[in-house]
């Protein structure tokens, strides 16, 4: 699905691409007004849009960034002040925090490895049956499950983070949406991962998409033709 970036509730310090797909820090606060929406502690922004019901997905390219957050949060979540996020605050996110280290934002947090670090990062979520899920989009491996039974309008989360003594940067990319071939169908696959094996369901609707020098089954091929990579 195509997902965007709400510039109404990107903290000041947060620079938006001039088609909403991009984020990083900057170096300065903006001249940007202090609406209820906008975050004023927290460095994140919201997606524009609002989930209410059934399945979305969308990935989001990290590249080789050290520190990102991503993941869903409740659109009544506290916009002002420091947040501890946590399902029990309306937040399910996943979090690169130092070298090859990562944890799910559960109370307690939950930490744990990769194998290989994923260059982009696939958001599953299913409203009607409480999961939202993590996957390394260029192996199709599962990294993470939240479970939680929703209320209300949820929203995409996204936080490039700090610059980590200049290793950290570049922006966060939310992926193109591709026009998917009618015999085609792409789903995760199912393995390990830290908070035990969750069934995901796919909606027939969803479409792959494609991030910068993403390596991609070879079925997919026909599809990753002329795409766009967002720009500042």
């Amino acid at each position: 699905m195509t997902v965007t970036l709400d510039p109404d509730t990107a903290h000041p310090k947060l620079i938006l691409s001039e088609d909403c797909r991009c984020v990083k820090l900057g170096d300065r606060r903006q001249p940007v007004p202090d609406n209820p929406q906008r975050f004023d502690f927290v460095v994140s922004v919201l997606g524009s849009e609002c989930f209410t019901a059934g399945c979305h997905y969308w990935e989001v390219y990290v590249g080789d960034k050290t520190k990102w957050i991503l993941g869903v949060c409740s659109e009544s979540v506290s916009r002002k002040g420091k947040v501890t996020a946590s399902p029990a605050n309306g937040h399910w996110l996943l979090r690169r925090s130092h070298g090859n280290e990562y944890e799910a934002l559960t109370s307690p947090q939950t930490s744990f490895r990769l194998k290989e670090p994923p260059c982009c990062v696939g958001i599953f979520l299913d409203y009607e049956a409480g999961v939202i899920s993590f996957y390394n989009v260029a192996d199709e491996s599962h990294i993470f499950t939240f479970t939680h039974t929703f209320s209300g309008s949820l929203r995409p989360f996204f936080e490039p983070c700090l610059h980590d003594g200049g290793k950290n940067v570049a922006p966060l990319i939310i992926c193109s949406e591709l026009q998917k071939p009618e015999e085609s169908t792409v789903k995760p696959k199912e393995k390990g991962h830290p908070n035990g094996d969750v069934a995901m369901k796919v909606d027939s609707s969803l479409l792959p998409l494609q991030a910068p020098n993403v390596s991609w089954p070879p079925d997919l091929g026909p599809a990753l033709q002329g795409l766009k990579v967002p720009f500042f």
